[in-house]
């Protein structure tokens, strides 16, 4: 009878754990997913920031793969040595503790397996947390356990258990806690190291190292010895990690380009537990040190942001919102660049780009740096002077307002409005709103967007979205839209890649043999310093000012934005190729005065840039033949003898003579073997004789119709010269000798 009996039982125990395996869900959506915290990768895969998750913890899953070789071993030989023959139950480890709980009449022994494990840190811990764990709940972990094993493999449950098992306050997973208690990541871990942390699994605040660290060295040791036993470790291995330290400190996770993280957090509302950016760690680092640097030299209130573009991929390569952060500054942990500023001249290359792509100007084209058409409202230079007739390439290299102004009326600012905005540059409001001051600083960008605008201009008019996400960025030179002709892109590079700019000490820095086109902006009241600067590589722009919006004499873009943007650059792109001359650029005569096609009545011609069919094709109008000799007929902007300022004030008279040869930045080359070449120095619209000086110091004079020749040596050389009515002009020129290293391939252009 009593067989009958225990049959009976036995046969209705396993019906009901039958029935309960059916009528027990698994919510295998709790298993495989929970809040993590936001981990971000640079280009390179390196971890730089991590943030605590919703809940609050450190939590760090990284695929099995990247546990490295130890961790899993050990937590195999440890936790659940029979884990990969069982089936989410190992019988045997269920009858011994069944027999050793009866027999000491409570419980003393478990037979938990990692699949259960498993099953109650992503389950029961959330839908039964703080009921008491008693055997209903345990039969439950079982059942689920014994499904769990029939959906996912064994590699991803040790997986998922490595990285969801807890480690003692608010860490959780074997990455979280193998970068906060050993500064590295789990693949790295030692055989001690790794004893240590599984070791802390049976009471993880029992046995945190930097509370308990007598505690978590016994665990430790007890856990080699017993791995060691099973053949786990070899006897020098066991040997080597007994005598390990043990960590002392919390070691804070990565939180570096803080900024950055701001952006690509805001950008992406749910992030993923691994998000690959585009930041490049070796740059970030770079721009951090060089900004700190500036910031030093600055007033406290003064502070630096600057970003970098990687033109190759379109992606954000670095970014420092602000130089002060972090540091007991007011206003240190506003993110200054993506602060909307006044650019001040930042954006005149825009003007000149959409009118050299639309054939309008070419870099030798003539202009009026004069306040005549202007009516009284003349935008005046940062030097409150006027220089008179100018090319296009001086007017925009020195930045000149009035030619500039010029520009954006000629080529319509609706058209160089719209083409802003395609470059990145987030105008909202109509050209009439703007007016003038358009490209003089009377609108608002901010560094992210500068940094857009510029490395489209860096990529030949192509834009792209500036990627922050290693998804995002660009597959192909292809990729982006594309805005202008490569050829206008390139006339505005040409013309900005002149470190004439820069001090002599800055040029020698920088060094004759690397190329750099870079613009400089200051804002009204002395309120920006903007500098944006680029190689075919690399695009950098530097924002320095006060986060308050308050001025300072300092705050000029040549001065102070300028060195650090072109000390960023030369840094991260020193070996950076230049461009090659794109298809479409072509090579015409034009007048060496008006850079327009010559006539008879032209004195001298020289090369400049065009680009085929679309280029205008207008002659020479200020050369004219009167009783059998050209005449020089100046449009009327130039003619005048003074001007008015817009407060009424008198404006400095500038030069109206013109030195049409030798050719302003030209290089000329020598041809070889020939002897005492010299080179032709020309005047036109001096008034008596001439006097000619070279680099400071006297070469000789000549009638003011005539040319005078001289021989000049090699380098870069200043020529100035005045007539009788003491007026006087300065152009510059570099000579090359046979064999000289220099970029420019043709005899003389501008």
């Amino acid at each position: 009878m009593r067989g009958k009996t225990s049959k009976f039982f036995l046969l209705l125990a396993a019906a009901l754990l039958l029935g309960a395996f059916f009528l027990v869900p698994l919510p295998l959506g709790m298993v495989e997913s929970w809040n993590v915290s936001p981990a971000l990768y640079d280009s390179k895969g390196t971890l730089f920031h991590v943030r605590l998750s919703v809940d609050g913890e450190w939590s760090l899953p990284v695929p099995l793969s990247e546990m490295g070789k130890w961790l899993p071993a050990v937590a195999v030989g440890v936790e659940d040595r029979r884990f990969y023959s069982h089936r989410g139950v190992d019988p045997l480890a269920l009858l011994r503790a069944l027999w050793q709980n009866a027999t000491a009449r409570r419980a003393v022994s478990g037979a938990s397996t990692i699949t259960s494990q498993v099953v109650r840190l992503s389950i029961s811990e959330r839908e039964f947390r703080g009921r008491r764990r008693g055997i209903a709940l345990k039969a439950r972990e079982f059942c689920q356990a014994l499904k769990l094993e029939r959906v996912m493999g064994k590699d991803k449950i040790l997986e998922t258990y490595l990285n969801r098992a807890p480690f003692g306050g608010n860490i959780r997973g074997v990455q979280a806690a193998s970068l906060i208690y050993f500064g590295k990541p789990a693949s790295k871990l030692s055989p001690g190291e790794s004893c240590l942390l599984i070791g802390m699994l049976k009471g993880p605040s029992l046995y945190r190292p930097d509370r308990h660290p007598e505690a978590a060295r016994q665990r430790r040791d007890f856990v080699i010895r017993l791995l060691e036993k099973k053949g786990v470790f070899a006897g020098g291995e066991a040997r080597l990690a007994l005598m390990e330290d043990l960590p002392s400190l919390w070691i804070h996770p990565p939180l570096r380009a803080f900024h950055f993280a701001e952006m690509v957090l805001d950008a992406e509302p749910s992030p993923l537990a691994r998000i690959e950016t585009t930041l490049n760690l070796e740059f970030q680092t770079k721009l951090e040190a060089i900004l700190d640097r500036a910031a030093a030299t600055l007033p406290d209130a003064v502070t630096v942001a600057a970003g970098v573009v990687d033109n190759r991929t379109g992606g954000l390569a670095a970014w420092v919102g602000n130089a002060r952060f972090g540091k007991a500054s007011r206003s240190a942990w506003v993110d200054c660049g993506l602060a909307p500023r006044s650019p001040g001249s930042a954006l005149k290359p825009f003007a000149y780009l959409a009118a050299f792509d639309r054939g309008i100007l070419t870099p030798g084209s003539l202009l009026a740096d004069s306040p005549l058409a202007f009516s009284g409202r003349a935008p005046r230079n940062f030097d409150l002077t006027y220089r008179g007739a100018v090319s296009a390439r001086v007017a925009l290299s020195d930045s000149l307002n009035a030619p500039a102004v010029r520009v954006l009326r000629m080529t319509g600012p609706e058209n160089v409005l719209q083409l802003m905005r395609g470059f990145g540059l987030e105008l909202n409001e109509p050209a009439s709103h703007f007016g003038d001051s358009l490209i003089l600083g009377g609108c608002e960008v901010t560094v992210f967007q500068a940094l857009s605008a510029y490395s489209a201009l860096a990529g030949g008019g192509i834009h792209h979205r500036v990627a922050l996400l290693k998804k995002d960025r660009k597959k192909n030179e292809g990729d982006g839209v594309r805005l202008t002709s490569a050829a206008a892109a390139w006339m505005v590079t040409d013309i900005l890649d002149d470190k004439g700019r820069l001090s002599a000490f800055t040029r020698e820095t920088l060094g004759s043999d690397w190329h750099v086109a870079f613009k400089t902006g200051t804002s009204y009241g002395l309120r920006d310093a903007w500098t944006a600067a680029w190689t075919p590589d690399v695009t950098v722009v530097v924002w320095v000012g006060d986060p308050r919006g308050d001025s300072w004499p300092g705050l000029v873009g040549a001065q102070v934005a300028a060195p650090i943007a072109l000390s960023a650059l030369r840094t991260l792109s020193p070996r950076s190729r230049w461009y090659d001359r794109p298809e479409g650029l072509v090579l015409r005569e034009v007048c060496a005065l008006s850079g327009r096609p010559p006539t008879a009545a032209c004195l001298s011609t020289r090369l400049d840039w065009a680009i085929e069919g679309v280029t205008q094709d207008i002659p020479c109008d200020i050369h004219v033949i009167r009783r059998g000799k050209s005449v020089l007929s100046l449009p009327t902007e130039l003619v005048a003898q003074n001007s008015l300022s817009a407060e009424g004030s008198k404006v400095r008279r500038r030069p109206d003579i013109v030195i049409s040869s030798p050719i302003a930045e030209a290089t000329y080359y020598l041809a070889p073997l020939a002897k005492e070449q010299k080179i032709p120095l020309r005047v036109e619209g001096a008034v008596g004789k001439v006097w000619w000086y070279l680099n400071g110091h006297y070469i000789g004079n000549s009638p003011p119709d005539e040319t005078f020749f001289y021989s000049f040596s090699d380098g870069r050389h200043k020529v100035s010269v005045s007539d009788n009515e003491g007026r006087t002009t300065a152009t510059h020129l570099t000579v090359v000798s046979p064999g000289a290293r220099e970029r420019n391939e043709f005899l003389s252009l501008e």
